[in-house]
């Protein structure tokens, strides 16, 4: 049953992001108690946490995230838990290159920052539903758990993707307006100039790395 959320946080929540697996539980430990003091009452944890949930592909490990929760929890503060999926680890991208983003010059994003997916990818969408498949099991009756973090700055990296599976979608959403490709060719009127009627969808590619024309006034 879903929970009003005046029930889970009865009051102003208070607090951030938080990143414990960049230290050791000493320092967690150190955290809580500042938290506390300082009436923190709600963090946000697990943000960029993938490689360490799911170090290969299906092999999951929580035994730091259940201590991390069990700390915070002992400390009176909840969570708001991500699903980790706003930065896929490099496994994933070595393992399945066609996750990655595309530029617009067809070149892949690489690992070493973050978002660096592709939204239309296939097997993406795959792995993180594994992933938050695995997470939602074991801790969705947690004391801690307090609200579910489901992404990471839409866009804030990559708002743009031009792989092959994004061009799919592409044509798919045009067939969804357009209905028929008569249709297309009517309402994108400009077809008829320089010979850019199309017969079928898969001849549609993104409007990238055209010729143009430069005109310079004399």
């Amino acid at each position: 049953m879903v929970q009003n959320i005046q029930e889970v946080m009865p009051h102003i929540a208070f607090g951030g992001d938080y990143n414990p697996e960049q230290w050791d539980e000493k320092t967690w430990l150190e955290d809580a108690q500042l938290m506390k003091e300082a009436g923190v009452n709600l963090v946000s944890v697990a943000i960029f946490s993938w490689s360490l949930l799911e170090r290969e592909e299906g092999q999951f490990d929580f035994s730091w995230l259940d201590r991390v929760l069990e700390i915070l929890h002992e400390h009176g503060i909840g969570v708001a838990l991500a699903t980790a999926t706003a930065s896929p680890p490099a496994w994933l991208s070595k393992k399945y290159p066609e996750i990655l983003a595309v530029q617009e010059n067809g070149v892949p994003y690489q690992v070493g920052s973050r978002q660096q997916y592709s939204p239309n990818s296939k097997r993406f969408k795959l792995a993180i539903r594994r992933l938050v498949e695995e997470l939602a099991e074991r801790y969705k009756h947690h004391p801690a758990l307090k609200m579910w973090h489901i992404n990471n700055e839409y866009g804030c990296h990559l708002s743009e993707c031009y792989s092959d599976e994004s061009l799919d979608a592409f044509r798919q959403w045009l067939k969804k307006r357009y209905v028929s490709i008569d249709q297309l060719n009517q309402k994108w009127g400009g077809t008829a100039f320089w010979s850019q009627r199309y017969n079928h969808w898969d001849e549609i590619q993104f409007p990238v790395n055209l010729p143009i024309i430069i005109l310079v006034k004399s």
